[in-house]
């Protein structure tokens, strides 16, 4: 720049290296900034999806656990299914993929009519025949928690998975048809 320029600016050449800091100063404010705001957004997704597959994986073993017994008829053990179920409910929809969200949801409606997924004529719910389809179906689940938490694509459903869906479905339409 020559004197002239300097002079319509108002500056001179001693305050030129004075604005050439200041405007850079703010540029290098500005970048760390975003950076910064990059990172702190980066970290709490993580800890979002921490949370959701620690709080997931919990709620689908205790459901593991719980029916590998026999249901008790004084409700606590509905309750604690009802309990884990809707933890379920509220951390799934924690995970960003849409295919796992929309996986464990179809989970927790198998889980929630459980005693139809055998169902092969009216009136047959019986726990005994629905546990083995239940235990596969939640460990399909947790298989697919796993698999995502590594980046990898959630596998399809296996055969207990699809059977009990398809269960449940011909329940309800032999139940709307009566």
């Amino acid at each position: 720049m020559d004197h002239q320029t300097l002079a319509l600016l108002g500056l001179d050449k001693d305050s030129l290296g004075a604005v050439f800091g200041v405007v850079g100063t703010l540029l290098g404010a500005t970048v760390a900034f975003f950076g910064i705001r990059y990172q702190v957004e980066r970290q709490h997704k993580e800890a979002q999806l921490d949370y959701a597959t620690k709080e997931c994986g919990r709620a689908l073993l205790t459901l593991l656990r719980q029916f590998r017994t026999e249901p008790v008829s004084d409700g606590a053990w509905t309750e604690i299914v009802a309990d884990q179920l809707d933890a379920l409910k509220l951390t799934s929809p924690l995970f960003r993929d849409k295919a796992l969200r929309e996986r464990l949801a179809k989970t927790v409606s198998i889980l929630e009519e459980w005693h139809y997924t055998v169902f092969d004529q009216p009136n047959r719910d019986e726990y005994d025949a629905a546990s083995p389809i239940i235990l596969a179906v939640l460990k399909h689940a947790i298989d697919c928690i796993g698999t995502h938490r590594r980046g990898e694509k959630i596998p399809e459903p296996n055969a207990a998975f699809v059977q009990a869906q398809n269960n449940i479905s011909t329940y309800w339409d032999w139940s709307s048809e009566s």
